[in-house]
């Protein structure tokens, strides 16, 4: 039996349709060190100390042994009480999915978290956003040197002390980066202070 559905509830769907693939294409156009970043900021109440990050279509993939359900329910928690992007709806404001040892931020994640951040440099909250050894500002050095190589597709290793990222560029070329900790502290620093006069390589570095 057909159902007759009102006009404006069809109009208020399809608005929603455009807004989500409206935020799609802002994340998949959106720079890889943003991302990170956005990323990195939520993982840093996780404290893991070791995790494998991969960039997967329009999600991301954290795998982790020590990944539990109270971190599911942390990572939830915190992206429903810090709802800063009010074009996005409440009954979607997180894609966020959880299995063993594993979790996945969707679209809306990201652009959730990426408002989070910006809402905190409006704030001038240095000691969040200006930290060089925080996990969202090292995670943002890596991004940068995946942007100065275009990288479309990539994976990092994280353990305590070293950082590798393999990833492949618009030619098909797969490269891979290791840093230690230490290293990536220092890029970090210099990013920031070099950051207002352009954009910074760490490729040759």
């Amino acid at each position: 039996m057909d159902v007759d559905v009102p006009q404006k509830e069809l109009q208020a769907a399809r608005r929603q349709d455009d807004l989500y693939l409206r935020i799609v294409k802002e994340v998949r156009t959106m720079p890889h060190a943003n991302s990170l970043r956005a990323i990195g900021q939520s993982l840093e109440m996780l404290r893991l100390r070791a995790f494998r990050l991969e960039k997967k279509g329009d999600s991301y993939i954290v795998r982790s042994e020590s990944l539990t359900a109270t971190h599911e329910w942390m990572l939830r928690s915190n992206l429903a009480e810090n709802s800063l992007d009010t074009r996005v709806p409440d009954q979607k404001s997180t894609q966020l999915t959880v299995g063993e040892g594993w979790l996945c931020y969707g679209p809306l994640d990201i652009a959730q978290l990426n408002a989070q951040e910006r809402k905190k440099r409006d704030n001038h909250d240095i000691e969040q956003t200006r930290e060089a050894d925080k996990l969202a500002q090292l995670l943002r050095t890596l991004g940068e040197h995946l942007d100065s190589k275009e990288a479309i597709a990539f994976k990092i290793s994280w353990a305590p002390e070293s950082v590798s990222v393999d990833y492949q560029t618009p030619n098909g070329v797969r490269e891979r980066k290791d840093f230690t900790v230490e290293k990536l502290q220092q890029l970090a620093l210099y990013s920031r202070f070099r950051r207002s006069s352009g954009s910074v390589s760490i490729g040759s570095r």
